[in-house]
């Protein structure tokens, strides 16, 4: 299995600051997996009803909201950290500083070890080849960044 991506060319800002045409890759996107159906893998896999696995994961994301709104970072066993980040407009003094200096509210992921390892052995193949030759997996992420 492996990450399907198509090339195309897009303009692209280059180095002497002008507008070049440039090739470059984008991942194919698929549909998202729906809740239902990832609680109906959770369930096969772990043999609980689905109104567990339901409960359980609507009460993590009630608690994850919490936490976040907060500003507490939340680790998520084998899967990574949740941290709640922001940008924020600067000012000449601290007092020209609030709340209202806020402009852009983010959650940034930290993958766990675990995860990452996972990331790193993904592989890509072109889907405008992948037609031609079914059974090409594509190159693994390891390769490309010369691990």
């Amino acid at each position: 299995m492996a990450i399907p991506y198509r090339k195309r060319k897009k303009k692209i800002l280059g180095p002497d600051h002008q507008q070049h045409e440039a090739w470059i890759m984008e991942q194919f996107s698929y549909e998202p997996i729906k809740f239902e159906d990832f609680v109906k893998e959770c369930i096969m896999s772990q043999g609980v009803s689905g109104a567990q696995v339901k409960g359980i994961v609507e009460a993590m994301s009630n608690r994850l909201r919490s936490y976040l709104m907060l500003g507490h970072s939340v680790q998520i066993a084998g899967i990574g950290t949740l941290k709640p980040t922001f940008n924020a407009h600067s000012a000449e003094t601290p007092e020209e500083l609030s709340g209202n200096s806020v402009y852009k509210v983010k959650v940034q992921f930290y993958p766990h070890k675990d995860f990452q390892d996972v990331l790193s052995q993904m592989t890509f193949v072109d889907m405008d080849t992948q037609n031609e030759n079914p059974e090409e997996e594509g190159s693994a992420v390891g390769s490309q960044r010369g691990a």
